[in-house]
């Protein structure tokens, strides 16, 4: 009877473990087939814009599916842990991504008078190097959600990716959390009630 409850035991979790792992992949490849979606997407707003300058162009008609995957990459960062190698993987994936559509929306302000507030977001999650990184987040977050005038890109400073290296040296981010609204750069941790006020000075 020990040996039958045991071995009962044994095969249980074996077989639970097969459950969680297919359920970690299944996720994963369904994060990959959002960012291949927003891809896609990227790649027709450009066509649209160099093939129709600015006919298109509202905040009511632009997608907030990218911020919405970020929002899932964050949650699956949770759950996983911030050094899976498949979420790290995901994560430098979303990041060309982010960088993709901010280049977008930058020539749709310059070229269409458009007014999208964008916002580069660099933190660390290593508390030691930011200590205010994930209350910044989340004040950024509630900006968002208020004014869907804003789009806000986050950039891991801990991620060994060319074009990160290069934000950081071109806006000189020595310190973190650091936040560059349309080109102006702040340094350090600022608050909802600053925040409210840069938006209403863009």
């Amino acid at each position: 009877m020990a040996f039958l409850l045991t071995a009962s035991i044994f095969v249980l979790g074996i077989f639970l473990g097969i459950i969680m792992s297919d359920f970690k992949t299944s996720k994963i490849y369904s994060y990959e087939r959002d960012l291949m979606t927003n891809l896609i997407t990227q790649d027709i707003q450009s066509e649209l814009l160099e093939a129709d300058p600015c006919s298109f162009i509202s905040s009511g008609l632009v997608s907030q599916e990218l911020f919405i995957v970020g929002d899932r990459l964050d949650a699956l960062e949770k759950e996983l842990g911030k050094d899976d190698e498949q979420v790290i993987g995901l994560k430098q994936y979303y990041t060309l991504l982010e960088v993709k559509d901010y280049l977008y929306f930058k020539k749709v302000n310059d070229e269409c008078n458009a007014t999208f507030i964008l916002n580069l977001f660099f933190y660390s999650n290593d508390h030691k190097k930011c200590e205010r990184c994930e209350d910044q987040g989340f004040v950024l977050s509630y900006a968002r959600i208020k004014n869907d005038n804003i789009r806000t890109y986050s950039f891991d400073s801990d991620i060994d990716i060319p074009v990160v290296n290069y934000l950081v040296a071109y806006y000189n981010v020595t310190e973190l959390p650091t936040n560059v609204f349309n080109g102006e750069v702040y340094h350090g941790f600022i608050n909802t009630e600053k925040v409210e006020d840069i938006i209403e000075n863009e």
